[in-house]
């Protein structure tokens, strides 16, 4: 079952899946708009883990969600230290990163780190001034509905994907990148509204917990 958010590390919020005496995999979900897509799909994913015997994390970033935080007053370089600090207070088996969520898997630190559908951050501030702009307060502009620093955008268009000795890449099959393994799925993340793939979310969530044993953990 799914804990309800809970408080570590001061202000982050948490949510947390499985037995705190099972294997803990943290998790980095999408960025922006993404997350609301896909947060159905973390959420059920989650769930099987922890069916499967594994626990999970997933933080709460400054500026998102729960956060008090006012999401003007971050920088992407605020994010990279949180994701620092959760790794740090989980201490977790492996890390799980979604989409954007693996600009902030370089914390991991010789963990283990699979991930699904990776994006730059080139690509990630290509979309967001491409679904529009307007200005707003000074340093700050108005992205895809996000007030965000012109520093934030900044670091996040000039941050790349980090390497990893353990790295297991998944894709969908619609997807012509590289990747160690193809799954058929809907791209759930490009959709207008939240939707779900009760096939996809089963793939997904065996080719973690296979992948992640397989890893020792």
């Amino acid at each position: 079952m799914i804990a309800p958010a809970g408080r570590d590390e001061g202000t982050s919020l948490w949510l947390r899946t499985g037995l705190a005496s099972a294997p803990t995999l943290l998790i980095f979900e999408p960025l922006f708009e993404e997350a609301n897509r896909c947060r159905r799909l973390i959420a059920s994913i989650m769930r099987g883990l922890a069916e499967q015997g594994l626990a999970t994390a997933l933080p709460c970033f400054p500026g998102t969600g729960e956060s008090l935080t006012p999401i003007q007053k971050v920088r992407f370089q605020d994010w990279i230290e949180a994701a620092s600090a959760a790794v740090t207070a989980t201490r977790p088996a492996a890390i799980l990163s979604f989409r954007g969520g693996a600009l902030l898997d370089r914390a991991a630190s010789g963990l283990p780190v699979w991930r699904l559908s990776p994006e730059t951050g080139q690509r990630i501030a290509r979309d967001l001034k491409r679904a529009g702009l307007a200005s707003t307060a000074p340093g700050s502009t108005l992205y895809a509905g996000h007030a965000l620093s012109d520093v934030f955008v900044a670091e996040l268009e000039s941050i790349s994907l980090s390497a990893h000795d353990r790295l297991r890449t998944v894709r969908l099959e619609s997807d012509a990148a590289a990747a160690d393994h193809k799954l058929f799925g809907k791209p759930l993340w490009r959709r207008a509204e939240p939707d779900e793939d009760p096939e996809l979310v089963m793939a997904l969530t065996d080719d973690i917990a296979t992948w992640v044993r397989a890893c020792g953990v």
